[in-house]
Formats: structure tokens, C-alpha cells, sequence
């Protein structure tokens, strides 16, 4: 595995998916482990793209996490899309992870529910309430950190928003086969913001696809930017990125 720095940043680049999701998942077990030494129970708070597939094999392949002491928070859902269809989020990570580790509970967000500020506070009080030690994430085609399209908002210590999916964003739903055309992809989402997505005390983030090279390059080598929210990055010691060898082709590439 090759350890990168890119200002706060560590970067790993694995040689394989396999090897990218192992590691991971090692970093999630001792995470949970140093944090259920210290209380009875943690929240954590966990994203479903593709980058997250090889991850998620890793995780179910464990045995030395606790489950029934972790709470999980989601870090974004389609706005108007109820967590029963199978295009949300919340289903597809019952489906891939939850319904095989079994944790105390996870409290996906309510993307169809009116008003949605009550969502928008039910989901602010849980959060502050469980104050999650891990987060998750992946890092879109746009450079977005869950639906934090740019220009992002690095400034709001509000901790979720509903936010205006751009196109860069939809056409990388429709091609994850999520939905069936472009036009079906919701225009807006509700997402946790970057401050709460940074605020545990770890940050794990997982690139895997080739084609976002490019967008790896801007964030790791580019200026931190709310153009290319996932930039801010760069000045998280507590966060590190996974990537896999295609996901790390255009990178200059200076050792720690």
C-alpha cells in the first residue's frame, strides 16, 4: 500500500478493490474498537456508492466489530424518494451491508417527508444527540462529499441541507444504473453538510472509479476550493483516502 500526503491529507493507493475495502474496513474495526473500549455504545455515519462495494465485502467478512453497539446515520438521500424504493439509499445499504451485520440501528434519512423541515430537524437532533466518531464517504464525479455539489458551503455549521443536485451529479446517478434515466433523477436531495461530515474525530473516504481521475487530481492537487468541495480534504489530519490504482493514475505523487 503507498502512502501519500497531500497537505493534512494521508492518501493510501491500494493495488487492488479488494485490498482498498480491506483496509478500510480494518480502519473502521479500530476505530469502533478504541471507541467501545471508552462507552457502551457509537454512532457512525456510512455512504453507499460504488466506491464503497469492495468496502462493504470487507466489513461483512469481520468479526471483531460489534454491531449491536453501532448506531448509523446516512449521509444523503433523493428528496421526494421514500427509503422503501429501491433507488434510495437506505435500501440499497440494508441490501448490501445491514441486513448481514445487524447494528443496534440506523436512522436513514426521510427524503419524501412533508415538511421537510421537520426532517431537517429530526435529522439535526439525532446527529447532536449521538454525535457520531466516524464518517464514511465517497467522492463524486463534480468533486462533491456526499450532495455537496460546488458551489459548496464550507462555512454553514448547519448540519443537514436540502441541496440542488447538479447535472454533473445526475448524470453519475444514471450511470451508477441507480435510475433508469436522467430525467427520473431527482433535481434536489437532503445531505449532510461538509462541517458535519468532517466533525467526527475520523474521516474515511473510498475512490475507486477510473474515470474520476481527473477529479481526484483537482482535489489533491488542486487549491482548496468550494468549487471542488472534496478539497477541503486536504486540510483534515483526521481523514484518510483510499484509492485504487486507476482511481490514482494522473496524481504527482509525493511520498510521506
Amino acid at each position: 500500500m503507498e502512502k501519500l500526503k497531500y497537505g493534512e491529507l494521508e492518501v493510501l493507493v491500494a493495488p487492488t478493490d479488494q485490498a482498498l475495502g480491506e483496509a478500510a474496513a480494518e480502519a473502521l474495526a479500530a476505530v469502533c474498537k478504541a471507541e467501545l473500549a471508552k462507552k457502551d455504545e457509537i454512532a457512525i455515519i456510512m455512504a453507499l456508492g460504488a466506491a464503497q462495494a469492495p468496502f462493504y465485502t470487507a466489513l461483512r467478512a469481520r468479526t471483531d466489530i460489534e454491531w449491536s453497539k453501532i448506531t448509523i446515520l446516512h449521509v444523503d438521500t433523493y428528496m421526494g424518494v421514500a427509503e422503501s424504493r429501491v433507488e434510495s439509499g437506505a435500501s440499497r445499504m440494508r441490501k448490501h451491508l445491514l441486513d448481514h451485520v445487524k447494528p443496534k440501528a440506523f436512522f436513514p434519512m426521510q427524503g419524501d417527508h412533508e415538511p421537510v423541515e421537520e426532517e431537517l430537524a429530526r435529522y439535526t437532533k439525532l446527529y447532536n444527540e449521538l454525535q457520531p466518531v466516524l464518517c464514511v464517504v465517497g467522492i463524486g464525479d463534480s468533486g462533491h462529499l456526499a450532495f455537496n455539489d460546488p458551489p459548496a458551503d464550507f462555512d454553514t455549521k448547519d448540519i443537514i441541507r436540502v441541496v440542488f443536485l447538479d447535472e454533473v451529479t445526475r448524470n453519475q446517478v444514471k450511470k451508477a444504473g441507480i435510475f433508469q434515466k436522467v430525467e427520473d433523477v431527482p433535481h434536489y436531495g437532503l445531505s449532510l453538510t461538509m462541517h458535519a461530515l468532517l466533525k467526527p474525530s475520523r474521516v474515511l473516504a473510498l475512490v475507486h472509479d477510473a474515470d474520476k481521475a481527473g477529479t481526484i487530481k483537482r482535489v489533491l492537487e488542486g487549491p482548496v476550493t468550494f468549487m471542488c468541495p472534496a478539497s477541503l480534504l486536504q486540510t483534515a489530519p483526521h481523514a484518510t483516502l483510499y484509492l485504487n490504482e486507476p482511481a490514482a493514475a494522473l496524481l504527482d505523487r509525493p511520498a510521506t
